[in-house]
């Protein structure tokens, strides 16, 4: 037996309105998806300073930060202070030029800390070490 058949698939005029409504939050979570999560990282309270010199767009940098607790990360991962020349070592070796050595230290850390994660900077063979400070206002 066969049934009369009324309808016809996709030979009515295309309707772009329910295609746009799924491509658009497509495209919008596709592209700003990275902006909307944060990364995991250490909170760190910079010092403010008047002025400072800025760096070269294009300079190689690696980033050392240091924690109100004194704990010293490295591309975001807890590095002891025993190992941190070795790894630093490592980066230096895989970058085409000398980098600068950023070091974001938090307000709470002593100076002694500082002046000591800077030498051991120096130890590394990297000679350009610069202090991240926020702007004041």
């Amino acid at each position: 037996m066969r049934f009369p058949r009324s309808t016809r698939i996709l030979h009515a005029q295309w309707d772009a309105i329910p295609f746009l409504c799924v491509l658009f939050p497509l495209a919008f979570f596709l592209l700003f998806g990275s902006q909307l999560v944060l990364p995991p990282g250490v909170a760190v309270e910079l010092p403010a300073a008047e002025s400072g010199e800025r760096l070269a767009p294009g300079e190689p940098r690696i980033v050392l930060v240091l924690d109100r607790h004194g704990r010293v990360y490295l591309d975001n991962q807890w590095v002891p202070e025993a190992g941190l020349v070795r790894r630093l070592i490592e980066r230096r070796s895989r970058m085409p030029e000398m980098p600068v050595v950023l070091i974001h230290a938090d307000v709470a850390v002593p100076h002694g800390q500082v002046v000591r994660i800077g030498g051991l900077v120096r130890q590394a063979g990297v000679n350009r070490v610069f202090f991240m400070a926020r702007p004041s206002r």
